[in-house]
């Protein structure tokens, strides 16, 4: 069910922040074709005259800068992001066995925030679209051992969407599709795509419900969610998905009256 962020703007975030362009994630599991899907996304916004900065374009202008800039961008520059590096390495350390893909996942989540962040605050998109963004980043932090609280991960997201205007497209997709698709794509990008299959079954039937609680959690805040079946074609969920942007998240400007 979608939610107007215009409401949503007004009744949950701070009057400084109501101005910040809509961050909108795809999140599901592995194989549930985000990133195919969110490639025809930012093609049709861009044909629409939608202004929106793509996830992709950001993370490789940010390659493009030298390292010392780029670790100079990522200290902390208000009390906001200070809170949510500690609590993202603080959801790692909860991860047992402690382990360094945790933590990094931790470091990662804090470096897509200062990205999107970066963006809002120097450039006038509407819309930043993520097809890996901050949530399906949390749940990384603890699929590799013993998953953070709850209550913990809420506590990140209320940092998180106290100063972002956040929105989500959940691409629904059961396991078995999801593993059939992951064997299936030519690329090898996830830990997923270099598991056997039993294994990678194995582990998204253990990590699965968490996801789930994690988008439970998400929209106890009432942030705007579209559901998405992910075993429609690339072109129907790339129809559904823009229509929702056009009707629920995007102002349109009144016409001009004679």
């Amino acid at each position: 069910m979608a939610t107007s962020l215009s409401n949503f703007s007004k009744t949950h975030l701070p009057q400084s922040a109501v101005k910040t362009p809509i961050v909108l994630e795809f999140i599901g599991l592995p194989g549930a074709g985000k990133t195919t899907v969110f490639h025809q996304v930012v093609a049709q916004l861009k044909q629409q005259g939608v202004s929106v900065a793509a996830g992709d374009e950001i993370l490789r202008n940010w390659k493009r800068q030298p390292i010392w800039q780029r670790l100079w961008k990522l200290i902390p520059q208000n009390q906001n992001q200070w809170q949510i590096l500690r609590k993202s390495l603080s959801l790692a350390t909860q991860v047992k066995p402690t382990n360094w893909l945790s933590f990094s996942k931790a470091i990662k989540t804090y470096a897509n925030l200062k990205r999107i962040d970066a963006i809002a605050q120097t450039h006038n998109e509407q819309l930043l679209l993520l097809d890996q963004g901050l949530l399906q980043e949390i749940w990384s932090i603890g699929i590799t051992g013993t998953t953070p609280a709850l209550a913990d991960i809420k506590e990140e997201l209320t940092l998180i969407f106290s100063q972002r205007s956040i929105a989500i497209v959940d691409f629904q997709i059961n396991i078995e599709t999801a593993i059939h698709r992951i064997k299936n794509r030519p690329t090898e990008e996830s830990r997923f795509d270099l598991m056997s299959q039993e294994a990678a079954q194995l582990l998204l039937s253990q990590y699965a419900p968490y996801l789930q609680d994690i988008i439970n959690c998400a929209q106890t805040f009432d942030i705007p969610v579209l559901e998405i079946d992910s075993t429609l074609s690339v072109d129907e969920k790339t129809q559904q998905i823009v229509s929702w942007i056009d009707n629920s998240l995007i102002k349109h400007p009144e016409p001009a009256r004679l």
